[in-house]
């Protein structure tokens, strides 16, 4: 039987704060997330499920703010899926729903599934207030969704199906020539498609989201530790990408933060970087060995791939070694990409640092991400390198061909709310990604963005300059 919240207080010392703080980032019922500093069997998408329903300590059902809901009969109605339904069984769904459902009419479908009041506070800090950023923001955003849909164009259709036809044909062409360089580039592409499934798997369930199954991740499991986790608790103890890197990467600014984290690991982190697929491979494995975790047809591509590499090369050993190539190169790819991507800036939200006073959800998110001001624009490169970021955590059902169209009314709520939002550059986020490793000095004050005039693209100045020709017109 699993310890009771009050009962596991005193196992809670190795999530504190060194200089003596006991909550890292105020506002959690539970100071530290159950589990997580358990080793390695914390580092599993199941794992991190499994204490987050401890923690949230709600039976059975599916809390959403402070209502109990039993969803048990609509699983298998569920728009998007039964997974989603099935794995957060018996945990607070409120980021989640309020995240996932911009259209004001689901909110009007739970009185049919209401059960009974919650009797103990949501162990998260935020909040979802209807004069707040967020409310405020997801109603100016539905009437452009309504008009424009949510779900994957035409371009983006064909630029995901196309990156998989070229990895296919890089993958023969490797087998068929003994070449490291194809092998290698088919490695480099498979970043690419990791990179634009991600889009795909936070989606309803489609055919699209099992490409990222071609690398040894596993979209399932992203699922939780990447949509559960990481998206609705950015950058704090319960965000699974900052507690899976550990002790190798740590990125939160502890004040006693070890010597070889500061000086070491800003290097060493490239080891981390080029052996990440083959460490979630080798995870999945031993837990569906263990009887943790399920086995399911997608788990089986990577095999599939090595294979085939075999089979069209003649040879196991060679074929073998192509194989390995490609996963060395697409795991750094993709690892690098990703941690330089949005979210570790000394500029940037994490825990340890001065939580803000008005913990509104989508202002805690702003707080944790940056977007880089030479991407976005461009489809293909926002597809590579997670751009269009901060819309993407705000909205992450709706597909990044969308997400573009929404920046009006997002700049307009933000200037609404006294945000100055803003863009980094690229090179900023990169050499902001190893300060951070650094780090161990918290931030005093919340982030904000400069004061003075904002980092904007010239797509997104001129798509505000239409929008106010636009208003002035129907003025007129």
């Amino acid at each position: 039987m699993a310890p009771s919240v009050s009962a596991r207080s005193s196992q809670n010392f190795a999530c504190l704060a060194s200089d003596g703080r006991k909550n890292p980032t105020p506002g959690f019922r539970v100071d530290c997330p159950t589990g997580r500093e358990d080793g390695i069997k914390s580092k599993t998408g199941d794992a991190w499920i499994a204490g987050k329903r401890i923690d949230d300590d709600i039976g059975s059902l599916w809390r959403i703010h402070d209502k109990l809901y039993d969803l048990t009969n609509f699983i298998a109605k569920h728009p998007g899926g039964r997974f989603w339904l099935e794995t957060t069984r018996g945990t607070d769904i409120t980021e989640a729903f309020e995240s996932a459902h911009v259209n004001p009419a689901v909110a009007k479908m739970l009185p049919k599934f209401y059960v009974r009041e919650a009797t103990n506070k949501r162990n998260s800090p935020y909040t979802f207030h209807e004069d707040g950023f967020y409310k405020t923001l997801q109603r100016k955003v539905w009437p452009i969704l309504k008009k424009i849909g949510t779900g994957p164009n035409l371009k983006i259709r064909l630029l995901m199906d196309s990156y998989v036809a070229i990895f296919l044909a890089l993958l023969v062409t490797a087998s068929l020539y003994h070449s490291y360089l194809a092998a290698c580039g088919a490695g480099v592409v498979l970043w690419m498609i990791c990179a634009l499934s991600h889009n795909f798997f936070h989606q309803a369930d489609n055919f699209r989201m099992y490409y990222f199954d071609l690398s040894l991740m596993a979209s399932a499991e992203w699922r939780i530790t990447h949509g559960l986790s990481h998206h609705l608790f950015t950058n704090t103890l319960y965000d699974f990408e900052i507690s899976v890197l550990e002790p190798a990467m740590r990125f939160l600014p502890d004040p006693h933060k070890h010597i070889m984290n500061k000086y070491v690991s800003p290097v060493a982190c490239h080891l981390v970087l080029l052996f990440a697929f083959f460490v979630n491979g080798f995870k999945r494995i031993a837990a569906i060995i263990m009887g943790t975790h399920k086995l399911v047809w997608a788990n089986a591509l990577p095999l599939v791939e090595c294979a085939l590499m075999m089979l069209v090369s003649g040879s196991v050993q060679t074929g073998f070694s192509l194989w390995m190539a490609m996963v060395f190169s697409s795991s750094f790819c993709f690892s690098w990409i990703g941690v330089v991507a949005a979210h570790h800036h000394p500029e940037i939200y994490h825990a340890y640092d001065t939580f803000r006073s008005d913990p509104d959800w989508g202002l805690c998110q702003l707080d944790a991400v940056r977007d880089k001001v030479e991407v976005t624009g461009s489809l293909f490169l926002t597809s590579i390198s997670f751009g269009d970021h901060t819309l993407h955590h705000l909205f992450p059902t709706v597909d990044a061909s969308k997400l573009p169209h929404l920046y009006p009314v997002f700049l307009e709520t933000c200037k609404e709310f006294n945000v100055n939002f803003s863009f980094l550059p690229a090179k900023q986020l990169v050499c902001g990604m190893y300060t951070q490793l650094c780090s161990n000095k918290p931030n005093p004050e919340p982030p904000r963005f400069p004061r003075d005039q904002p980092l904007l693209p010239e797509v997104i100045r001129n798509m505000m300059e239409e929008d106010k020709d636009t208003k002035y017109q129907k003025e007129k």
